[in-house]
């Protein structure tokens, strides 16, 4: 009996059944380590033809299956505004949490989570699935054994046409809502993942505009970096035009460039600068082995969640990691505000 219960998988209710949280459950449909026990909307029909297709009870409303005693843990594929208060909620219900990024909209939010989490004893997972992709642990491996060199320089970009999509009125417009805009939504993906790759950012000075942007919402950003080991950074993130994702990744030795979020990933040679000057630059693909962005590296991070449910210890990408990540991005925010670099307080989180 006591076997069954360290092994039986864990119970999970999802909130707000959208797009994103059926690429969640799909994830780990045939997962041994999870089970979807419930699902719940403002929308009943819509959690109704969720639960449909991947099970489930249907709750009327979310004080209702956080009383469920048989739920253990909750997750919230939600708007970034309803972390924090959703997140709070679960946890007070004795429920572990798993949140999407950004893990809320202010830091003080995010540390308030982080510590409640921990004062008693539950396990808060942070959606920042990036760095468990097979490209990015090949580029962690490269970047321990020296093949890269000294790494200096980091150029990240990520961006999408997001904004023709949203209607007046939607929460992805409202200031409020989603302070940060594409830094929120894109850019916090590859500011976890470069510190996942070198350590903690140090100082940031941004820049950020709105002039696309049908209300105050930032429409793009640009922001340079500066780590606790001395390399640099450049950073840019829009909502406004042609999709790109990449991080690449300067070294004394040669350069990786992460592409299309870690499905792709190409090493180019130093060579000699008349050379290059002359002929395109030598790049070579990298065979990839391990999780991709949008499936396996999602059913990674939940599968994490749920052995440190069954066995203790913490998520790769818990509170702290989801702190860490966001303390930059509002960082870039108010160097734009204030017009001069931000010192970032890079206290520990445990």
């Amino acid at each position: 009996m006591i076997k069954k219960a360290l092994t039986a998988p864990v119970r999970f209710g999802i909130v707000s059944p959208g797009k994103w949280a059926a690429n969640l459950i799909e994830s780990v449909s045939d997962s041994e380590a999870l089970k979807l026990a419930g699902v719940f909307s403002r929308d009943p029909q819509k959690a109704s033809t969720f639960a449909n297709k991947y099970g489930g009870d249907v709750y009327a409303s979310y004080e209702g299956m956080l009383s469920e005693s048989s739920i253990e843990a909750v997750l919230l594929p939600t708007p970034h505004f309803l972390h924090h208060s959703q997140a709070m909620a679960a946890m007070r219900a004795g429920k572990h949490v798993f949140v999407e990024k950004p893990m809320a909209n202010t830091v003080e939010e995010a540390v308030e989570m982080h510590q409640y989490s921990q004062e008693h004893n539950l396990v808060l997972g942070v959606g920042q699935q990036l760095r468990r992709t097979g490209a990015a642990r090949m580029s962690k491996a490269m970047i321990h054994n020296g093949e890269l060199g000294e790494i200096i320089l980091f150029r990240a970009a990520l961006g999408a046409n997001l904004l023709p999509q949203y209607s007046a009125g939607d929460w992805e417009l409202d200031p409020e809502k989603i302070p940060g805009g594409p830094l929120d939504n894109l850019a916090i993906h590859y500011v976890d993942l470069m510190q996942y790759l070198v350590g903690p950012v140090r100082q940031v000075s941004g820049l950020i505009t709105d002039r696309m942007s049908p209300t105050d919402l930032p429409s793009a950003a640009c922001a340079n970096l500066y780590f606790k080991n001395g390399a640099i950074g450049s950073l840019v993130t829009h909502q406004i035009s042609a999709y790109v994702s990449e991080l690449s990744i300067y070294g004394s030795a040669g350069v990786l460039h992460f592409r299309r979020a870690g499905q792709e990933l190409w090493f180019q040679e130093v060579v000699d600068t008349v050379e290059a000057k002359k002929n395109p630059p030598v790049l070579r693909q990298l065979e990839i082995h391990g999780p991709m962005p949008h499936s396996t590296a999602l059913r990674e991070e939940l599968e994490d969640f749920a052995k440190c449910i069954r066995k203790g210890g913490q998520p790769e990408v818990g509170g702290a990691e989801g702190i860490t990540a966001l303390r930059v991005i509002r960082a870039i925010m108010e160097s734009n505000t204030r017009g001069n670099t931000v010192l970032i307080d890079n206290k520990a989180y445990t």
